[in-house]
């Protein structure tokens, strides 16, 4: 048997501290995620932490009609900044960031899921600061009734 090399990576995966982030999203009521669009995406770590909470039998479940959410009356909000215009076409179908994060709350059974897109800030450095006011506007009045 060969001896392990010190200067190897060895990736190796936290099953309980998987389990704990799983629990801890359970027990919520409410969640808000917030991300910026990295690479038409969601940063890794979020993608990561994700992955650590899609449990099978604590956030869906596998049913002969196929899977469920079991995270039944909970709301959340997804707060997501991205420096170009993704909302409309022909941009619209590389919102892989926001598009991600909602299908994956709904699978999980969370029904109540608003947005809040910042987005165009850096296409239009010039209107900027008017981009980010009306990004914390709306989010101020979702917060009310949130």
């Amino acid at each position: 048997m060969q001896e392990a090399n010190p200067d190897d990576r060895v990736v190796t995966v936290d099953v309980y501290r998987d389990n704990a982030l799983a629990d801890q999203f359970v027990a919520a009521d409410k969640y808000v995620i917030v991300t910026p669009m990295w690479n038409l995406g969601v940063p890794p770590m979020m993608k990561a932490y994700i992955d650590a909470i899609m449990a099978v039998g604590k956030t869906f479940r596998y049913t002969e009609k196929g899977p469920i959410g079991l995270l039944t009356n909970k709301k959340a909000v997804h707060i997501h900044a991205r420096g170009g215009f993704y909302s409309e076409p022909p941009m619209k179908e590389f919102d892989f960031a926001n598009r991600y994060i909602e299908s994956v709350l709904r699978f999980m059974g969370v029904t109540e899921v608003h947005s809040v897109i910042c987005e165009g800030h850096e296409h239009l450095p010039d209107k900027a600061d008017e981009i980010f006011e009306a990004a914390i506007a709306k989010a101020r009045e979702l917060a009310r009734a949130f």
